[in-house]
């Protein structure tokens, strides 16, 4: 992460940001997203048992040795540490959530998976629902499948590998993408070919969520470029995270949204 960068693109953000009140939306559809979805505070059924565990892996001082394949190298770190700085915040996590039920995803794609805290959010929007997730390394993998058991999330499928290896065979026999969350490598490159392989699969309904949008320069201008194809309808920047829409009722629209 490039600190300064993401410092500077915040005050830009707080800046820009429209808040709840006053937004003047005439779109039926973004008035109801940001009242029903975005800005929802109702505590759901699945919330406080993955919470519990959050809670336990930011206790946990064990520590393991992790394989960054974003950039390249192992590194000696805590299993609090790695939920601390790698996993989606509660508020963040649960908007995911939301947003999949928001469209009752049936066919979910995770891109990112670590302790799996994240994937059992969207794994409970939609019971009946197909969450594919996969993970570089081999112990996250290892904690993550622990942590689906004990939760007992039966419908997620997590293939532990490079996505460059896994994902295109992964896409192939699906006809249709409901949910993405682009969690992984934080590189403009990688970004925008992981877009490129999923852009096809998506429909009217399809929502595509990405991470880190403000984490460097490169990661800015891979969310500018993500935004402006044509398949996109709605975009709307939460600073950490950007949201993508492709309901072909609507104009073409972007959003900065405080959260």
């Amino acid at each position: 992460m490039d600190r300064l960068f993401t410092i500077k693109a915040y005050i830009r953000y707080r800046l820009k940001a429209r808040h709840r009140e006053g937004f003047g939306i005439h779109s039926p559809f973004v008035f109801s997203l940001l009242n029903e979805v975005i800005y929802e505070k109702s505590n759901y059924y699945c919330y406080t048992p993955i919470e519990k565990l959050r809670q336990t892996l930011l206790n946990n001082k064990e520590q393991i040795k992790v394989e960054d394949f974003g950039e390249g190298h192992y590194t000696l770190r805590s299993i609090a540490s790695i939920t601390k700085k790698s996993v989606k915040p509660a508020k963040y996590a649960q908007l995911l959530f939301r947003l999949a039920n928001r469209n009752s995803s049936r066919t979910i794609f995770e891109l990112g998976t670590a302790l799996g805290v994240t994937t059992s959010y969207l794994a409970s929007a939609n019971t009946h629902a197909q969450v594919i997730t996969i993970e570089g390394d081999a112990q996250l993998c290892s904690y993550a499948q622990t942590h689906f058991k004990q939760l007992k999330r039966t419908n997620i499928s997590l293939h532990c590998g490079k996505l460059d290896d896994l994902l295109p065979d992964l896409l192939a026999p699906i006809d249709q993408l409901d949910f993405v969350f682009f969690d992984a490598n934080h590189t403009k490159e990688a970004t925008l070919r992981y877009a490129e392989w999923c852009f096809p699969k998506t429909h009217s309904g399809t929502i595509f969520v990405i991470d880190d949008i403000h984490w460097s320069a490169s990661m800015e201008e891979a969310w500018q470029m993500i935004k402006q194809d044509k398949r996109v309808r709605l975009a709307i920047d939460i600073f950490e995270m950007g949201i993508l829409f492709f309901n072909t009722e609507l104009t073409k629209q972007e959003y900065i949204v405080a959260f």
